[in-house]
């Protein structure tokens, strides 16, 4: 009789798990492609830092030991993600004050604005950014790279890298989205009462206001945003259902944008939608916008 581990190995459904995990790593931790998306998310993160802390961490703001030393390593590291001078190691110093201000200044000392999703969404994805090629394209590094690359008459290095870091925001994204759906799906939330209480509070004031079906209506929003937030969990990462799924989102964030005050959180949830798109396919859609018929990447040029 065949041993049982034999006949596991022999099962069907074991050979088709096992296909489908080997897929998934490969996809995961293997795929490697144009670094070019990788590039405007990192200068968009470091645009959204800007737009989020620089006026709080101005010099002139809290001139204090502590102060002084945040709002150095804040632009410092800003500014070298922005222009691209050794991308990763300012991918992770930008993230590592991010989640500083977040912990330490926000929850430690009781900053309670800097305590918000918001924060640390942008300063874990500027750790993740910096498990990509976002360096070699659209940078100083890239600049540099291409001058050595003339200096000793060699070819420039190609804009490619594995991609596993937009892997991994793909992932964090599901996950928000997933944990935001599911802790709004209790009857506090799905029966209106929330949606109504944040109407009056940011509109209406302590009055009820007289507008007809307001609870009716307060109650099919509640249904139709956690609906939304499980197919975008469960949807965005695929390429079959991403294609319905990619407007509503952002017209989601945008509508959230415009209506409450969540500061960056809408933009960076646009900017990092560039993950869920194949990497090849947007070095291609730039390469048209620029006129090229080919894409850069593809010939090993800038």
């Amino acid at each position: 009789m065949p041993a049982p581990t034999d006949a596991i190995a022999d099962w069907p459904g074991w050979r088709l798990m096992h296909a489908v995990a080997a897929r998934f790593v490969d996809w995961a931790a293997y795929t490697e492609g144009s670094s070019r998306s990788s590039a405007l998310v990192r200068i968009g993160l470091a645009m959204l830092f800007w737009s989020r802390w620089a006026g709080e961490l101005l010099l002139y703001r809290d001139q204090s030991p502590v102060g002084l030393f945040l709002a150095v390593n804040f632009f410092v590291a800003t500014a070298l993600l922005f222009v691209g001078y050794h991308s990763r190691i300012a991918a992770v110093w930008a993230g590592l004050v991010g989640l500083a201000m977040y912990y330490y200044f926000g929850h430690q000392l009781g900053r309670e604005p800097w305590t918000h999703h918001h924060i640390y969404l942008l300063a874990v994805a500027a750790l993740l950014i910096a498990l990509t090629p976002c360096g070699r394209s659209y940078s100083l590094d890239r600049y540099l790279a291409v001058m050595r690359a003339g200096r000793t008459g060699v070819a420039p290095p190609v804009e490619r890298g594995n991609l596993w870091g937009l892997r991994l925001i793909v992932v964090q994204l599901s996950v928000l989205y997933f944990f935001s759906a599911f802790d709004k799906s209790n009857y506090a939330f799905l029966s209106g009462a929330r949606i109504e209480q944040i109407f009056l509070w940011y509109y209406a004031g302590s009055d009820y206001p007289a507008i007809p079906g307001l609870a009716w209506l307060a109650t099919i929003v509640s249904f139709a945003v956690v609906a939304l937030e499980y197919c975008l969990a469960f949807g965005l990462p695929f390429r079959r259902t991403r294609r319905y799924l990619v407007v509503p989102g952002l017209a989601f964030h945008a509508i959230i944008y415009l209506t409450l005050p969540v500061y960056t959180f809408s933009a960076t949830m646009a900017l990092l939608y560039l993950a869920y798109f194949d990497a090849d396919a947007v070095d291609k859609i730039i390469a048209r916008l620029q006129g090229n018929g080919l894409a850069g990447t593809a010939r090993g040029m800038s």
